[in-house]
C-alpha cells in the first residue's frame, strides 16, 4: 500500500497545481496581508475574502515536532520512525509537514529547514522539509 494522496477540492486545487510544478504557494489576504493556511475562503485575521496565492521561498525553521513510531497506515510502515513537524516559514506563517532525509534523534527546535518534494503514486508531488 502506498502513502496517502490529498483530497483536492476547489479551495486546495491552486496549491496542489503549484506543487506539481515544484512551487510552494500560500494564500495571502490582500486586505490585511495575513497568510492563510491551510486554504480557506476567507482570511482568519480580518475575515476579508480577497485572497491571492503568493509564492514562498521554501525555507524556514523547525517550530515544533513529534516523532511518529507507529505507522498510521500500512503505506507508512517503511517510514517509521518519522518526524511530523510544524515549520515556521521564512515569510512567517507555519505549516505542518514531515521532515525527511534526517535522523529523528538529531532534530532540534529552531533548526533551519528547506523544502523538498516527495514523489508519491503517479508522480504526485507533496511538499516536505529537510534540515539544511
Amino acid at each position: 500500500m502506498s502513502k496517502l494522496l490529498p483530497d483536492i477540492d476547489d479551495l486546495t486545487q491552486p496549491f496542489w497545481d503549484a506543487a506539481q510544478q515544484r512551487r510552494l504557494v500560500m494564500q495571502r489576504c490582500t486586505d490585511c496581508g495575513a497568510f492563510v493556511w491551510h486554504p480557506q475562503p476567507w482570511c482568519r485575521a480580518c475575515y476579508g475574502q480577497r485572497l491571492a496565492w503568493q509564492p514562498l521561498a521554501g525555507t524556514g525553521e523547525l517550530f515544533t515536532y513529534s516523532v511518529v513510531h507507529y505507522a498510521p497506515l500500512p503505506g507508512y510502515a517503511d517510514e517509521v520512525p518519522y518526524v511530523l513537524a510544524t515549520v515556521r516559514l521564512t515569510e512567517g506563517p507555519q505549516m505542518m509537514t514531515n521532515l525527511i532525509g534526517c535522523d529523528w534523534r538529531e532534530v532540534r527546535i529552531g533548526q533551519p529547514l528547506e523544502l523538498r518534494w516527495e514523489e508519491r503514486t503517479g508522480g504526485f508531488l507533496v511538499p516536505q522539509f529537510t534540515p539544511v
